[in-house]
């Protein structure tokens, strides 16, 4: 049980939740803007990549399963918004609210986040 948890660490880190609010800020700007959902995943898609991209060329620690997960969450996380708002909310001034309000927690959680790093806390080192 223990080696499953380990794994699932690994797997799964403070850095997730930024890339899993990537996704649903993504999903947001879709619906709020009426886009075309295809174009959108494919450019969450796109983007969660080459942030992968970046983080390999600046040498942050993470696992292989680690990066695809990240990656794995934005496209998750993209599905499960458009999917619960685009269905359940037809105003489209709530979709503006929420997008507001997530694209704020993303920023602010990104910040802390890096904000630790560059400090060296333990905890957001990879």
């Amino acid at each position: 049980m223990r080696h499953r948890s380990l794994k699932a660490k690994k797997l799964l880190d403070y850095w997730s939740m930024p890339h899993f609010l990537f996704g649903t800020v993504s999903a947001l700007f879709a619906v709020t803007f009426s886009l075309s959902v295809v174009y959108m995943f494919f450019v969450t898609l796109c983007l969660a990549i080459f942030w992968e991209l970046l983080e390999m060329r600046f040498r942050l620690r993470e696992t292989k399963g680690n990066s695809s997960m990240d990656v794995l969450l934005s496209l998750l996380s993209f599905g499960i918004t458009f999917i619960l708002v685009d269905r359940i909310d037809a105003n489209i001034q709530n979709h503006g609210s929420l997008l507001i309000v997530t694209s704020i927690l993303f920023l602010c959680l990104n910040f802390f986040a890096w904000r630790a790093r560059f400090e060296h806390d333990g905890e957001f080192q990879g």
